[in-house]
């Protein structure tokens, strides 16, 4: 199989056109082909820009600069039962594809997960966003599939791994768009990933993996040497081999058990900040004006003397409430696969540096309480960049699509005075790389959970420092931002116990 490079199409062509221009480059007939990867090049007239993967005869005499043998590689794990048992507590990415793995492998699966199925859980968020009536166990933070399951659903990483593709080719096994293997900076939307994700547990009881919803992990069980035994919940005690937690940003109470039992855990540096929005279609023509049919996204980073940048971009969706406790707030975005809201919306965050605070749960809190404070309900705290740039307070110069309504609040006040400067400053980089995003947009927030404020340390084997058989995972462990990176975490966890099994089984 040869992958080929650099195959153009302009922006009004048809894919079904790659063929005859793969043909055209080859000077021959080819038997098959798919795309492996496109991008959109948009420096001068728009093209994308594909890699293909083409199978034909006579292979060897078209290799050259652009085209290259593709040789692919089976990433799946060998089946073979192995007679040990493992727990997952968490059911987001990291959870999922660590069950995944290990039960392709042949390991007993058992997963808890504090929150509801989704299809449970999505009439507890309806009810919320249309009522306010917060269920603290089931909402956007909790429950089947995580916090990614009201989200964009994005599936861009920086991350180079092989097992990138895995991810993916299971997310398509379970009914996502093929398209999502090669499409840039690919999504596959809130409604459309609840029902992947439905597919895959259901696929995983199948297989034979246990699930517990509704039942978090309220205690650990350690040996005299510290070990993870096994894990109490209100239901009762499980005995396991394996403790794998992907608990997420916002189990508070799951990281103040694992203090009380002594497991080591350090603060690492955070980001703070509120969602902008705009138009849509301000954001397309600034980006690609009319020329591309999609919604354009825009990724904005200031390098002052600390950093600004924007977050979990979401083209045509919504800002919704994401708080998973009463008398807080909390901001997130969402699109649906279509991303036809007609409004744009990303989080503007600032680095918070871990000695700026002594507890990162109790500092984040304390900014969720008091713009409930402010609020004194669910809705949240809105005001113009415009106006935030002037020091002004007026009527928002259009309607938020936050669902429970907004209330005007003083975003200067919110911020520590250096850090004002800092956020100011990097809105008018930003609007110089896009005009009108100062005019246009509206701020709403705060924005305080896009990272988790704390590391559970872990050695080269993926296992706690100080408790053996604990493999910290995913974003609420600190090792992760984004449903690619925890799914790929959950992965690496479920390889370094495969692979420990084998070393100590010998095989």
């Amino acid at each position: 199989m040869l992958q080929i490079n650099g195959i153009k199409l302009k922006i009004d062509e048809d894919e079904s056109k790659l063929k005859e221009k793969i043909e055209k480059k080859l000077h021959t007939r080819v038997k098959s082909f798919e795309i492996r990867r496109k991008s959109l090049d948009a420096r001068k007239e728009p093209v994308y820009v594909y890699s293909v993967l083409v199978e034909t005869d006579h292979e060897e005499k078209y290799l050259g600069k652009d085209i290259v043998r593709y040789d692919p590689v089976d990433l799946k794990a060998e089946y073979r039962p192995r007679n040990q048992v493992c727990i997952i507590a968490g059911y987001g990415p990291s959870g999922i594809f660590a069950a995944y793995r290990l039960i392709e492998a042949g390991y007993r699966v058992i997963v808890f997960e504090k929150g509801k199925r989704i299809l449970e859980r999505q009439k507890d968020v309806e009810r919320f966003f249309r009522e306010g009536i917060l269920d603290e166990n089931s909402n956007v933070q909790f429950g089947e599939g995580g916090a990614g399951t009201f989200s964009d659903a994005k599936l861009t990483t920086r991350i180079k791994d092989p097992y990138i593709d895995y991810i993916l080719d299971v997310f398509v096994q379970h009914g996502a768009d093929p398209k999502i293997r090669y499409e840039p900076h690919a999504h596959i939307g809130t409604d459309e990933i609840r029902k992947i994700i439905e597919r895959i547990t259901d696929r995983l009881m199948e297989k034979g993996c246990e699930f517990h919803f509704s039942e978090p992990v309220k205690d650990l069980i350690l040996d005299e040497s510290r070990r993870v035994t096994g894990i109490v919940t209100d239901q009762g005690e499980y005995r396991c081999d394996h403790f794998l937690s992907g608990i997420g940003h916002s189990a508070y109470e799951t990281i103040r058990m694992f203090c009380d039992r002594g497991i080591y855990i350090e603060k690492k540096d955070i980001a703070l900040g509120f969602r902008v929005e705009h138009p849509q279609s301000l954001i397309d023509a600034r980006q690609t004006g009319s020329r591309v049919k999609e919604a354009n996204e825009y990724f904005l980073r200031y390098k002052g003397e600390k950093g600004v940048y924007s977050f979990c971009m979401c083209p045509g969706g919504i800002v919704i409430p994401a708080m998973s406790e009463k008398r807080t707030i909390v901001t997130n975005g969402m699109s649906y696969a279509a991303r036809d809201s007609g409004n744009a919306n990303s989080a503007i965050l600032i680095q918070i540096r871990k000695e700026e605070f002594e507890d990162g749960y109790a500092y984040l809190h304390e900014i969720e309480r008091m713009a409930y404070d402010h609020s004194g309900s669910f809705k949240a705290l809105s005001q113009n960049v415009a106006d935030f740039m002037n020091g002004r307070l007026e009527p928002l110069i259009r309607e938020s699509t936050y669902p429970l309504g907004t209330v005007l609040y003083d975003f200067n006040r919110f911020f520590q005075e250096e850090d004002l400067r800092i956020v100011k400053d990097a809105l008018k980089d930003f609007d110089r790389k896009i005009p009108g995003f100062i005019q246009e947009g509206i701020m709403i927030g705060p924005e305080t959970r896009s990272s988790c404020p704390v590391r559970i340390k872990r050695n080269e084997a993926f296992e706690s420092v100080n408790t053996p058989g604990l493999y910290p995972m995913g974003e609420g462990a600190g090792y992760g931002g984004g449903i690619m990176s925890c799914a790929l975490d959950g992965i690496r966890i479920a390889n370094a116990i495969l692979w420990k099994y084998e070393q100590i089984s010998g095989n």
